[in-house]
């Protein structure tokens, strides 16, 4: 009788999943003389200032901020208790600044988590009909705006006082309304790394908690 040898086992080595080197970075949303988009490096000059403050809130926005949702690969997560707010002029709201990007952007976990103010149910309506318009032939995506509410109180958990952006593994910090829509003098920062700061644990916990509008 021969006795087979048991067969050789070999160990393939999976291949490591490459890190992504974050590398945050500051910078301050603003107009130049064209009354063109720009984000700063570095605070603004005077002049600078007024230009950007003539235009009301939702009158400009970071450029990196809407170049990053664009380009977005899975999920776009926002957190700002102002998010749905009316703004002051004709175009103030968001959903008047970002809908057509997010008619773009790849990702398809789109979140948004706020307050009630006043015309969010107008922006809400709107996003909805983005989602459904996505949805439908001849794109057939699975794609998911959805948008829930933390009531202002002093319930187990409330929004913070900052503005947050989670944008697919990249945590964003702004100063001001997220997307650097904000009038005044504000910054933002990037180049996070969401699940090491703890960011994603602590968006589904408020998401948890949130309601739907």
């Amino acid at each position: 009788m021969i006795v087979l040898p048991p067969p050789i086992q070999v160990e393939v080595a999976t291949p490591a999943r490459p890190t992504r080197t974050f590398t945050p970075r500051l910078r301050w949303p603003s107009l130049d003389s064209a009354y063109s988009s720009v984000d700063l490096a570095r605070f603004p000059s005077p002049q600078e200032e007024i230009w950007r403050y003539t235009v009301g809130e939702f009158g400009a926005w970071s450029e990196e901020f809407v170049s990053a949702v664009r380009i977005a690969a899975s999920r776009v997560w926002l957190i700002d208790g102002y998010l749905l707010k009316a703004g002051e002029n004709a175009r103030g709201s968001f959903s008047q600044v970002f809908e057509r990007v997010l008619g773009q952007t790849s990702a398809q976990d789109i979140r948004l988590l706020t307050t009630g103010k006043d015309g969010y149910e107008e922006q809400i309506a709107s996003l909805r009909q983005l989602q459904n318009e996505r949805r439908a032939p001849p794109r057939n995506e699975s794609f998911t705006i959805d948008v829930r509410l933390l009531r202002v109180g002093r319930a187990s958990a409330r929004l913070p006082h900052d503005r947050f952006a989670l944008i697919d593994d990249e945590l964003w910090h702004c100063g001001a309304n997220v997307g650097g829509t904000h009038h005044e003098i504000n910054a933002y920062s990037y180049g996070w790394p969401a699940h090491d700061t703890g960011a994603v644990d602590y968006f589904e916990r408020l998401w948890n908690a949130a309601v739907l509008p």
